[in-house]
């Protein structure tokens, strides 16, 4: 019996530091600023809405230069990886990785390889980063 107590303990112990805590896990919700660069082109500024609701993370792009919101779908941050993907006619996937100053900065393509791989830039709100 003393055996199996301790097994379930370890178990317990393991399970718990294994588990990130939600706060880990969170983006710095607010409007994030950046750069949209498509292939071949120049930056174009960008900002970012993230949010979050019922635990699940939001994030919608705006810029200028196109009408309305495009928002990120399949939003997954693991660990220093933020990935997601939004549609513009032809379905665009990104892989961002975390900064020094708490931002992201990736590449993002169409998965033809036919027009290249574009750049993304996400900078957070004043005192938002992580």
């Amino acid at each position: 019996m003393k055996r199996t107590v301790s097994g379930l303990g370890v178990v317990a112990l393991l399970a718990l530091g294994s588990a990130a805590p939600v706060s880990a896990q969170a983006l710095a919700q607010g409007t994030w600023t950046g750069t949209m660069s498509p292939p071949g082109g120049e930056a174009i500024p960008v900002n970012f809405e993230v949010s979050e609701s019922g635990g699940a993370l939001s994030i919608a792009m705006m810029a200028v230069q196109v009408e309305g919101e495009m928002p990120f779908r399949d939003i997954r941050l693991d660990g220093p990886t933020l990935t997601f993907w939004w549609e513009v006619g032809v379905r665009v996937d990104c892989s961002l990785t975390r900064t020094e100053v708490g931002g992201f900065a990736g590449t993002c393509t169409d998965g033809t390889g036919d027009r290249g791989e574009g750049t993304l830039t996400m900078v957070p709100p004043a005192g938002g980063g992580r």
